[in-house]
């Protein structure tokens, strides 16, 4: 049976408390810690004389080490450290090697040592709220240090920031309160004992204190806790990176499946130790170097929507790139020769065809500059979308890749006309041509479609038509895969370039298994017993009724004034651009 006993400090636990896992970790070997100095008093010289020589001093009870009992206070003098920064002590490191040292420290915190606590309660806790302070001997802490210095074979020093008040801390200046020994501690479970019993101890009399004491004494304890506030600032900052870090790669990932895909990076389990140097001799007027293992459909979906209301659904932009065009075509400069074989489609909703966006960005439905839009009845719209998509084949089971700027939306969007794209198993991947550019920049905020295409060197117009959008947006998702592959871009990277290891973890990753967002609340649908056909939750039913009774009220409108503008030809377009 496990024992119930903890003696190890879990990282991820908050700077309050102590948790410790069930499961035994393997503790590196150090040393045991020195004893806290005592004073130089005749009876505890004679005590400690007359211990055996051969005991182990860590082994005996604080009691009698000390000549201390619990609840008595500390000798004046004493530097202690508190607790809480001995616990997120290690967090504060961002050196190349910190994982190795989170994990010396975690390890050996409580396996094997022990720890005497101490206690200062804060005068003004009433008022504050503030626990009472856990303090250690600072030489116990600064014993722990060597030892973990010599086990990393490495002086760490203090981290950079870090008050180093709080490494020596002292009490008991102008006769106020100085702290109350708790007892000693040699697990988890002992500390959360001794953090209790800390709450029974006495309150602290300062009333005995002068006025300017008194203030004195409050300002310190106040400059204390607010000083223990930096573990914690610091604690979050470095969760905040490795949160950072983990986007970023993934970021990059993103633009090398895409390469991989396109044939323009080896599957992993192709990769050779001379794979960079083949890659070295290809240039962009030849075919792609490399032959995906799985040949795919590039779907990218651009989809506009009202802007006063943006359950209203006006246009679906689609562009389709077959990878099996590919084979034998050189991509041409920054894959250019690739553009054309680009299938786009520009779908119109019937009943929201007056409805044009003027207000936060400038709409142009009119202006499909790939061929000719398609006009589609609400009701006919997903069956639409669906063949397009799934290529209209029901032999061709290759996986989909969706792609998008900014695709989050326009997935959710999709929802709106009845399509789910969280249910369509043949969709296997989601690229955003923002997170790509993100990757190549190494760019902190995303940036719009039009920015994107001008850094790709793609000349586009009537953005905001969603067939134009989704048309340059894979235009630029190729570009960037392109342009990254034989360097491209200005500013050259390896893993050596400070800030690189942010974003990459080298040439021998191939972006990894393709990756589906989780889709929202309203995408839950009920698969209907035969067929593949899904039926959506009422609340896409919701959005759907609306919808189609603003269309149809649209569309009756706009009836009754082309009948009072007969023969007014040109008008009443503009008539309507204007009322919507």
């Amino acid at each position: 049976m496990a024992s119930d006993t903890r003696t190890c400090w879990d990282p991820e636990d908050s700077d309050e408390d102590i948790y410790v896992s069930m499961t035994q970790k393997a503790a590196v070997p150090l040393h045991t810690p020195a004893p806290l100095p005592i004073s130089t008093m005749e009876k505890s010289t004679e005590a400690l004389m007359a211990t055996p020589s051969d005991a182990n001093p860590t082994t005996r009870s604080a009691s009698e080490l000390l000549c201390l009992e619990v609840g008595e206070v500390s000798e004046k003098g004493i530097s202690f450290v508190p607790w809480k920064l001995v616990q997120g002590y290690p967090r504060m490191f961002s050196s190349k090697n910190s994982e190795q040292i989170l994990q010396v420290f975690d390890q050996n915190l409580l396996n094997g040592r022990d720890w005497d606590l101490f206690a200062q309660c804060d005068a003004q806790t009433s008022k504050t709220g503030n626990s009472p302070l856990l303090l250690v001997p600072a030489t116990q802490f600064e014993e722990y240090l060597s030892s973990i210095d010599a086990y990393l074979d490495e002086k760490l020093g203090a981290p950079e920031g870090l008050p180093r008040a709080l490494l020596n801390l002292t009490f008991g200046e102008w006769d106020t309160p100085r702290p109350y020994f708790l007892g000693r501690a040699d697990s988890a479970n002992r500390i959360d004992e001794l953090r209790k019993l800390s709450w029974t101890l006495p309150s602290t009399d300062i009333s005995r204190l002068t006025p300017s004491c008194y203030q004195m004494y409050c300002d310190k304890m106040a400059e204390i806790y607010t000083s223990l506030n930096f573990a914690k600032v610091q604690k979050k900052r470095e969760q905040a990176r490795k949160k950072r870090i983990v986007r970023n790669k993934e970021y990059g990932r993103v633009l090398k499946r895409v390469q991989r895909y396109l044939g323009l990076r080896r599957a992993m389990s192709h990769v050779s130790p001379n794979s960079s140097l083949e890659h070295s001799k290809w240039n962009v007027s030849k075919p792609a170097p490399y032959k995906a293992r799985d040949s795919v459909r590039f779907v990218c979906v651009d989809i506009e929507a009202y802007e006063r209301d943006t359950r209203t659904i006006t246009e679906i932009g689609l562009a389709v790139l077959d990878t099996e065009d590919l084979i034998e075509t050189p991509p041409g400069e920054n894959g250019k020769d690739w553009f054309s074989l680009i299938q786009p489609y520009h779908l119109r909703i019937h009943e929201n065809r007056f409805i044009v966006n003027s207000k936060y960005v400038k709409g142009c439905p009119e202006a499909f500059n790939f061929g000719k839009s398609q006009i589609v009845p609400l009701k006919d719209i997903r069956e639409v979308v669906d063949n397009i998509i799934s290529g209209g084949d029901p032999e061709d089971q290759r996986p989909i890749v969706i792609v998008g700027h900014d695709i989050r939306m326009d997935l959710k969007f999709l929802l709106r006309i009845g399509y789910n794209p969280w249910s369509v198993p043949s969709i296997i991947d989601e690229i955003d041509t923002s997170h790509m550019l993100q990757r190549i920049e190494r760019a902190t905020n995303s940036r719009g479609l039009e920015a994107m295409c001008a850094t790709v060197g793609i000349d586009g117009k009537n953005y905001h038509n969603g067939g134009n959008d989704a048309v340059y947006t894979l235009q630029a998702m190729i570009a960037m895969a392109v342009k990254w592959t034989v360097g491209g871009f200005d500013e050259e990277e390896d893993l050596f370039t400070q800030g690189t290891n942010e974003w990459t973890d080298g040439e021998m990753d191939d972006g990894g298994c393709a990756k589906r967002s989780v889709p929202p609340a309203e995408a839950v649908c009920t698969t209907k017993s035969e067929g593949k056909s899904d039926s959506l939750p009422m609340k896409y039913d919701e959005f759907a009724n609306y919808s189609v009774d603003m269309s149809l009220a649209l569309s009756s409108s706009v009836d009754r004034l082309k009948g009072h503008h007969a023969g007014s030809e040109g008008k009443d377009e503009r008539l309507m651009q204007m009322i919507f």
